[in-house]
Parts: structure tokens; sequence; C-alpha cells
């Protein structure tokens, strides 16, 4: 890596006065400079404005080009709500060179950047310590491995805590080395979250979305109350015929009572 202008040297993952910007287009890696390596994880947060009718393309269309340029997609949302609103989230993690070309493609219309916060986690302390660890680790199973191999008499109970022993190290070391890989990504990537706000369309600057709501509105009570009527219809039908033969019963007989209180 050559120095930068002015004659200074830059490590890749560290913080040199209001240099984060910097930093983070930057791979953590050894250098030259004495002391440890700064392991940074890097996190930026985007709040998106676009009209609910876009957002699904546009997170959709967001993702194609995080895939392009290399990135991992950790985990997409998309929300509908029952008012109609639309609202998304995705969470990508990229490389630090190809971070400023997703960030254009996220400013790009018809989407409206409208909040981005940006975090700075330092991870140097805990992968310090998960090395050190797997170096003593590594040790351990070495001497224990050998002791396997070298010639002399070892009773049967010997070699099993022996090998007992090993396979305990050995599950160690593979939970380390999976702590560290994961400390790796997370400072050696720049994670992104994403949040797609939806609004309704305007007219003039105003926003229609109440009247669209109660057109929805209005819908919705004209098929209820056609449901209700249906429920009501259903129930009913099977009865008219019985409800027929009592009122043909019941107007005969009010018949035959006139006939017989009229007088002859």
């Amino acid at each position: 890596m050559e120095p930068e202008a002015g004659g200074e040297f830059y490590l890749p993952g560290e913080i040199h006065g209001n240099q984060l910007a910097q930093a983070q287009t930057l791979n953590p890696g050894q250098g030259a400079q004495q002391g440890p390596v700064k392991r940074l994880a890097i996190s930026h947060g985007y709040t998106l404005h676009l009209l609910d009718t876009d957002v699904e393309a546009i997170q959709q269309r967001h993702l194609s080009e995080c895939g392009k340029l290399g990135c991992t997609v950790v985990s997409t949302m998309l929300d509908r709500s029952a008012a109609g609103r639309i609202t998304a989230r995705s969470e990508v993690r990229i490389a630090p060179d190809a971070f400023p070309a997703f960030t254009d493609v996220l400013a790009a219309p018809p989407a409206r950047i409208v909040t981005h916060s940006e975090t700075a986690d330092d991870k140097t302390a805990p992968m310090l310590d998960v090395e050190k660890r797997l170096e003593v680790k590594s040790a351990l199973r070495d001497r224990l491995a050998a002791m396997l191999r070298e010639p002399g008499t070892k009773n049967p109970a010997d070699l099993a805590t022996i090998e007992k022993e090993l396979a305990q190290v050995q599950g160690d070391i593979e939970a380390l080395v999976a702590q560290r890989d994961y400390l790796r990504t997370i400072t050696e990537t720049v994670r992104v979250n994403i949040a797609y706000v939806g609004r309704a369309a305007q007219a003039a600057g105003i926003d229609l979305s109440p009247i669209f709501r109660a057109a929805r509105g209005i819908v919705e009570i004209l098929v209820q109350s056609v449901a209700a009527l249906i429920f009501f219809l259903a129930a009913v039908v099977p009865w008219l015929p019985l409800m027929a033969l009592l009122a043909w019963a019941g107007r005969r007989a009010i018949r035959r009572w006139r006939s017989r209180a009229t007088p002859v």
C-alpha cells in the first residue's frame, strides 16, 4: 500500500483524527506501524422516502445492484399495512471499496435519502483476545497430539484421557475460529441498514391519501353490507315455506272465526 499525500501512512481499519470516512473504505490488515491495528465494525443506516407503489421495485433494484457489487444480503422485509402504506427494510454487508458505489445507487431517484446515521464499534480488543486464546489452544493441541505419537508405555486409561482432552481442545479451537471469522467479517465489511418508507401520491403538494382511504372505506362498508344481506337471506330462506304455511293457516282461521261470528 502506498503512503498518502503528505507522507503519512494509513493502515487499513485505523482512525487518524477525523479520517473516519477514509477508514470506512479500507480493509483492516497488518501494517508496518507499531501497536495493534484498529479493528472497527462500521455501520451505516439510511432512511429512504418514495412512493408506496415504488417501494418493492426499488428495494429489489437495490438488492440486485448490491449483488453486482459483491455484497451479502443479511435480511429483507416488506410490509403492506391495512391502511395501504408499504414499508420495507434491508440489511446488507458490503466491502469498503464498493460502499461508495452502493451509496450512489441508494441516492438515485425516485428514492430520496432523508436520514443517514453512522457508527463505529472498536473490536480491536476482542480480536486480540480471540487470537491469543487461539494461539494458546493450538499449542496445547500440538502438545497433546505429540504425546499420543511419542513412543513409550501408556496404559489405556492415559490414552483415553489424552484423547478426551485433545477432542475438547479441538472443539474449543473450532469455536474460537468461528468467533474470529465473525469478527473479521464485521470489521472487514460495512453493514448497511436501509429503511424504505412509502408515501401516498400527491397532487400539487397535497397528500391525497385521506381521500383514497375514505374511498376504500366506502367500498369496504358496501362489501360488508352485501355480506350481511347474504347471511340474512341464508338464515331466512329455509324458513320461508313454513312461514308461508303458518300465514295461510292463520288467515284461514281468522276467516272461519269471522264467518261464525257473523249473524245469519
